[in-house]
């Protein structure tokens, strides 16, 4: 195992950089190790712990940016213990996921040895690889940096989606422990942590993002940077940079193009001489929020809202990277037919559009910044789906109908778009830095923690 020294003396002067799924991650990444690499002369590997798609591949082969593909540690002596009637469910998964961090543990010391990167960046410091990644990164002296790579919510809200997830099994009598188990829990938690720190294996994590032990974490906006402080990070410099997804939309707002978005229509197979309405879809079903007929009904009310909207607008649906188009199929049947569009850059599409609609999303920022009037929409009292009522800058609605009227006043009333312009530039301010120059931010960022710890390397 190499020694804090010899990692530093041995580094590869390249920035590692571990992507998780979806691919749509790698969009935050990008841009950064273009700019090291042009603007730095550092270059950059990718680690990937699942099979990236053709278009992550794509895009990284043709910048020549080496990747690795590893697989994360899967079930192991656990549910072998369980399966040859060893014991409980649940001490089978207490062994399985002890076995898993073991195993984690040391396939991150072994990426890291054979690597030998300058810097680890990750996009979330509290899944099973990239906490023992970045503790051991730590312990070699190497910078560890956390880049924001989506909007994130204040912590109750997730408290409560969870709540809204697990309730069924949360409600089903037969999942209700014992009055031995209920009393024999506090010990066997207490055990349970003790035998982690035993072994090395305790992570003590702030629910976000950034809440693991990675030294440094860039995030979007103010906002976000006074919300994870006060959900507990700690240990760690938090500065705020911008997102580096944001400078391509910085450019196109700055410089707007008709004829860019006729390109855009044409790439897609839009139509050319009528409003188009987007509606970047969230993963409900993935989420388990609401059902397939609840999903069914909330996008037909909304198609049939934009259908008599003034100018026949064409409604498109951008499936969210985690959904699955077989799961829309029936936008076929609705009349008019609603397209639907897997994968695009969200800026474009955005750009090209004439109004937009979501639930809650990274790319409400995004439409936001490209200053396209939003409606957004809570039909089925999803906690997190009114959290930009809250913060101004859209529409908000809670019914088909208020959905109606709303998506008419987004298109065609221009007070109500002129109000919405100047809520939007408030938001922006604090959550966002949108000037076009945080990729160039984050970049020096990274550089500066690999400087710096040349020097601490040189002290030493």
């Amino acid at each position: 195992m190499l020694t804090p020294a010899a990692a530093r003396g041995g580094a590869t002067g390249r920035v590692l950089f571990v992507a998780r799924e979806p691919d749509e991650t790698l969009r935050t990444f990008l841009p950064v190790i273009d700019c090291l690499r042009e603007r730095h002369g550092l270059a950059s590997r990718v680690l990937f712990h699942h099979t990236p798609g053709e278009w992550a591949r794509h895009e990284l082969a043709r910048r020549c940016v080496g990747t690795r593909e590893v697989p994360l540690p899967d079930r192991g002596l656990g549910w072998a213990f369980l399966a040859h009637g060893g014991g409980s469910s649940s001490a089978a998964r207490t062994v399985d996921e002890i076995c898993r961090f073991w195993r984690a543990r040391r396939l991150a010391r072994n990426l890291l040895d054979c690597e030998r990167p300058s810097a680890v960046v990750v996009i979330q410091d509290t899944l099973l690889l990239e906490r023992f990644l970045v503790r051991q990164a730590n312990r070699l002296g190497l910078p560890t940096i956390v880049i924001q790579w989506a909007f994130s919510f204040p912590q109750a809200l997730y408290d409560r989606l969870r709540s809204i997830q697990y309730a069924q099994s949360q409600n089903d009598p037969g999942s209700a422990p014992s009055t031995l188990r209920r009393s024999l829990r506090p010990l066997t938690r207490a055990t349970y942590r003790a035998i982690l720190a035993g072994l090395g294996l305790s992570f003590d994590l702030v629910n976000s993002y950034g809440g693991g032990e990675a030294r440094i974490f860039a995030v979007m906006g103010e906002a976000f940077k006074e919300q994870y402080l006060a959900q507990g990070v700690r240990n760690k410099r938090v500065v705020v940079t911008g997102h580096p997804a944001h400078d391509a939309a910085h450019a196109r707002a700055t410089s707007p193009s008709e004829g860019e978005r006729r390109a855009t229509r044409e790439r897609y197979g839009l139509p050319l001489d009528r409003p188009l309405v987007l509606y970047a879809t969230q993963p409900v079903l993935w989420r388990r929020v609401i059902g397939p007929a609840e999903l069914r009904a909330n996008v037909t009310a909304i198609a049939d809202a934009v259908a008599r909207a003034p100018g026949m607008p064409q409604l498109v649906l951008k499936l969210h990277p985690r959904e699955r188009p077989e799961d829309y199929a029936f936008c076929e049947q609705l009349t008019p037919p609603v397209r639907l569009i897997s994968r695009a850059d969200m800026a474009d599409l955005i750009a090209a559009s004439d109004a937009f609609i979501s639930s809650s999303s990274s790319t409400v920022l995004l439409a936001m910044m490209l200053a396209r009037p939003i409606v957004t929409i809570n039909f089925n009292q999803v906690p997190h789906f009114d959290f930009f009522e809250s913060i101004g800058g859209t529409l908000h609605t809670r019914t088909p109908d208020e959905f109606g009227q709303a998506i008419e006043l987004a298109l065609g009333d221009e007070p109500t778009r002129k109000r919405l312009a100047q809520e939007q530039q408030a938001v922006l301010a604090r959550y966002a830095m949108f000037d076009g120059d945080a990729t160039e931010r984050v970049a020096g960022l990274i550089v500066e923690a690999i400087a710096e710890s040349g020097k601490l390397a040189g002290a030493a």
